[in-house]
């Protein structure tokens, strides 16, 4: 087994929990119901989070690919292990990216007439669908951290966390 991996930099850290709480209100307040953006301070709201939640992971994605790296995994690591990484953070930034362009479809659709009807149903179909898909992809994130910690133990969770005891 190789050496414990280079922990992540404060920057990425941060970067990676403002990422999770940020999806996680955005998930336990989402809206009811389209008609709420009737009222122009929920509608702003709405699209100012879409695009805070968007630039954040754009910075994110520069971040990792040109500053930071993107994966701690050991060398020895299978090739199943990388395609399965790649793909799942993949997944998650496609998520996060369609949920806010879809969301800022839906805001544009509801404010410009001409862009109601089956514009607003696609976006809004499509917007439900990644919401489903993307805490899926969460559950799989998670998992790979677990078995990270406690079947190969090589300590590639704690690069995200810090030293965990348990």
């Amino acid at each position: 087994m190789t050496p414990d991996p280079k922990p992540h930099g404060f920057v990425t850290k941060g970067i990676h929990w403002l990422s999770a709480g940020l999806i996680g209100y955005g998930y336990f307040k989402g809206l009811d119901s389209v008609s709420q953006l009737s009222d122009p301070a929920v509608l702003r709201f709405e699209v100012i989070f879409a695009l805070l939640l968007g630039g954040l992971f754009l910075l994110r994605l520069f971040w990792t690919k040109q500053v930071a790296g993107s994966t701690r995994l050991p060398s020895d690591a299978p090739a199943w292990e990388r395609l399965a990484s790649q793909t799942v953070h993949l997944g998650l930034y496609a998520s996060v990216f369609g949920i806010v362009l879809t969301g800022v479809g839906i805001a544009l659709g509801y404010t410009v007439p001409v862009l109601g009807g089956l514009f607003l149903t696609a976006m809004v179909g499509a917007h439900e669908m990644v919401l489903v898909i993307m805490p899926l992809l969460l559950l799989i994130h998670v998992a790979g951290a677990l078995w990270h910690k406690f079947v190969r133990r090589d300590a590639v969770l704690e690069s995200m966390t810090g030293k965990l005891t348990i």
